[in-house]
C-alpha cells in the first residue's frame, strides 16, 4: 500500500490537451476494498482522470501512486504495474475472431506466461464468476452487448488485479442489458474488490459506492458519502446536476 494506507493516490494531477486544461489539480485516494464512484456531465474530465490512474493518459503535472509504487516515476515498470490494474471501457474491445474463452486466455498465456491448460481453467472460472460460462465457445458477434461486456470484465478479472477501473461500461448497452452488468459489478464490490467507477447509473452510485466525487470542468466540485450527496448536496452545481439525472 501507499504511505497513507491507500491503494491509489493521486497528487495534484493536471492534464492539458493542447490549450484545453482537462484536469486542474486533482487529489484523491482510494483505500483497499473501497468503491469510488465518479459522476458529472460529459466533458468534465471523468474518463481522463480514470485513464491517468494507470497512465493510459500521462498527467502533464502531478504524481500517481499505486500500491506503494509511483507510476509517474520514469524508472517504474509500467507494464508490470498494469497487470495489477484491470480496466473495462464503454467499448468491449474484444477480438472478434476469438471465442469468449480465447479472448481471456490470450493475455494469460502471453503476458502472465501461463500454461494453456491453466489459462483455460482460470478463464472458465472467471466466465462462471460473471455468469456466462455457457458462452465460452461463442464469438463476440454471437453475444449480446451485455454478454460481451461481461466477457470484457472476466478478461480483466482473470489477471487477478488489485484494482478495477470501470469507464462508463453500461453507456453503450440497451436499457434491458444494463442490469446484468451492474449485478456483476455489485458482486465484485461485495467480494471486496477495490474499484473506481465512472458512471451515469445513479442507483448504482448510491447503493454500491463507498465514496463519490462530482466533477465539472476538470475539477472536483464536491465529494463525500454517496447517500449524503444525493440527499443533501452542498454545492449549487451539484444540486443542478442531480436534479436533472434523478
Amino acid at each position: 500500500m501507499n504511505a497513507d494506507g491507500s491503494l491509489v493516490l493521486l497528487e495534484n494531477i493536471h492534464k492539458w490537451f493542447g490549450e484545453h486544461h482537462v484536469l486542474t489539480g486533482l487529489d484523491l485516494s482510494v483505500r483497499p476494498g473501497n468503491v469510488l464512484v465518479v459522476i458529472g456531465p460529459s466533458g468534465s474530465g471523468k474518463s481522463t482522470l480514470l485513464r491517468c490512474v494507470n497512465l493510459l493518459e500521462v498527467p502533464t503535472l502531478g504524481k500517481v501512486w499505486f500500491d506503494g509504487t509511483e507510476l509517474t516515476d520514469i524508472r517504474t515498470d509500467l507494464n508490470e504495474a498494469r497487470t495489477h490494474i484491470g480496466i473495462v471501457f464503454q467499448a468491449y474491445n474484444l477480438f472478434p475472431h476469438r471465442s469468449a474463452l480465447s479472448n481471456i486466455t490470450v493475455a494469460l498465456e502471453k503476458v502472465l506466461k501461463m500454461k494453456p491448460d491453466d489459462a483455460r481453467a482460470r478463464a472458465i472460472e472467471q466466465l462462471e464468476r460473471v455468469g456466462i460460462a455457457e458462452k465460452a465457445d461463442a464469438y463476440p458477434g454471437q453475444l449480446s452487448g451485455g454478454q460481451q461486456q461481461r466477457v470484457a470484465i472476466a478478461r480483466a478479472l482473470a489477471m487477478k488485479p488489485k484494482l478495477m477501473l470501470f469507464d462508463e461500461v453500461t453507456s453503450a448497452l440497451d436499457p434491458e442489458l444494463v442490469g446484468e452488468v451492474l449485478e456483476v459489478m455489485l458482486r465484485l464490490a461485495q467480494d471486496g474488490m477495490t474499484m473506481m467507477v465512472v458512471t451515469h447509473e445513479m442507483g448504482f452510485a448510491r447503493e454500491v459506492g463507498t465514496h463519490m466525487m462530482f466533477m465539472d470542468d476538470g475539477e472536483v466540485v464536491e465529494e463525500g458519502a454517496p447517500r449524503s450527496m444525493f440527499e443533501a448536496p452542498q454545492h449549487e452545481r451539484t444540486k443542478r446536476f442531480l436534479s436533472k439525472v434523478l
